[in-house]
């Protein structure tokens, strides 16, 4: 059935921007070639998928622009009180005539689908069932303000973390929720989503489906073999449910145990400015570098100069960069609670307690072996078969639907 597929597809895609948007491009790109026909709606200005589509003959792009909106929302964005209004009426706006678009383009098609890549279905199309492949359960970053609540205020002030505080009450609440009768079916990224989606908000396991993301393995790729050592590397955005504390407390106490142990932060500071003064305050500082940022095109060598990738964040739905670390053969150590355990080789190591202790014990035991890291990321994450994986789900829900 998948040669005769028709998608109205809209979202996140592009081959040249972060994790999540040049995995979706390598969707784009596998979905075409396997005889996908796919139609895509979105603001140039904002998501052009062209470049990853590459003219292929079964792709077609329709520019979807709130002008009025869009405009006011540039010209007003550094006024105080109004800036926020202007932005949500520029993404109300534009998901309105997303659907819109859509619809009107489905009365002349006929389309089987709607699939929105990296979000929730802002809207629902009359007609054609909808699918999400969304970035995990939502508010998984405003539950962690909550949970380290004390933390922030320790670290950003007690203004900021009452501000904040009360964002996140407003993001959890149903204001703040997506609205999930816009989809049919949602694919998250690992089995510990799914079973957030179903406790948490109660959609029922036969609306959702798990895939990872698929990788570039080409370009995230094993260097030459090393001595074995334990460069260690930390890459993400610095936001509490990121847990730099336990990769750098975990880094310490290996230190304090004998371990030779080094670390690498490369990330910036994310929404939450004072969690730097974790970095500072690292005891060990001769053994740690900070890298605020790195273009996306050295990731691979960043990735190919460290020994193991850590990763001990919360509630992570699938951590791009865990995966793209075992496609370079490092092994890596996740959080108790970072679904990209559904994806661990023999190597890898999957905390049993996010604390400093874990993280040290795991390191004394960590043990690189590359063609078993390489292995597991050729068997999970090949565009290939992730795409096919997912032609599966969307013809599971075409027939469902009919």
């Amino acid at each position: 059935m998948s040669g005769t597929l028709k998608i109205a597809a809209t979202g996140f895609v592009s081959a040249s921007s972060g994790s999540v948007a040049s995995a979706n491009a390598l969707l784009l790109r596998e979905l075409l070639a396997a005889g996908v026909q796919i139609h895509f709606f979105s603001k140039a200005s904002f998501v052009d998928p062209r470049d990853a589509a590459e003219n292929h003959p079964g792709f077609r792009f329709t520019d979807v622009d709130n002008r009025i909106a869009d405009r006011l929302r540039n010209a007003t964005a550094r006024v105080p009180l109004i800036s926020p209004a202007t932005r949500f009426a520029d993404v109300a706006t534009y998901n309105h005539q997303i659907v819109r678009a859509i619809q009107e383009a489905h009365a002349r098609e006929r389309f089987d689908l709607c699939l929105w890549f990296g979000d929730y279905a802002r809207g629902r199309v009359a007609g054609i069932p909808t699918v999400s492949f969304a970035q995990g359960p939502p508010g998984t970053d405003a539950r962690s303000i909550i949970r380290h609540f004390s933390t922030i205020r320790a670290l950003a002030g007690p203004l900021a973390a009452w501000k904040w505080r009360i964002l996140a009450t407003l993001r959890l609440s149903r204001a703040g929720l997506p609205a999930f009768r816009h989809s049919d079916h949602i694919i998250v990224g690992s089995k510990q989503s799914r079973q957030t989606l179903h406790s948490r908000f109660g959609i029922s396991d036969d609306r959702t489906s798990s895939l990872p993301y698929p990788i570039d393995l080409a370009t995230f790729s094993p260097g030459p073999f090393r001595a074995p050592a334990r460069r260690c590397l930390w890459l993400g955005r610095i936001v509490p449910r990121k847990r730099l504390d336990v990769f750098l407390d975990g880094l310490a106490t290996a230190v304090r145990s004998g371990l030779s142990v080094t670390g690498t932060v490369v990330g910036s500071v994310g929404f939450i400015p004072g969690y730097e003064k974790l970095l500072r305050g690292f005891a060990f500082p001769d053994q740690l570098e900070w890298i605020p940022s790195v273009p996306r095109a050295q990731v691979p060598d960043l990735l190919r100069a460290h020994d193991i990738l850590i990763q001990p964040s919360e509630e992570e739905d699938f951590g791009s960069s865990v995966a793209e670390a075992q496609a370079c053969g490092l092994p890596v150590i996740v959080g108790s609670t970072n679904g990209n355990a559904d994806y661990l080789s023999a190597n890898d190591i999957r905390l049993n307690s996010d604390t400093p202790a874990a993280l040290s014990d795991a390191l004394s035991k960590i043990r690189r072996d590359p063609t078993t890291s390489r292995a597991a990321a050729e068997r999970f994450f090949s565009p290939s078969i992730v795409a096919a994986q997912l032609i599966a789900i969307l013809e599971r829900v075409l027939s469902r639907n009919r």
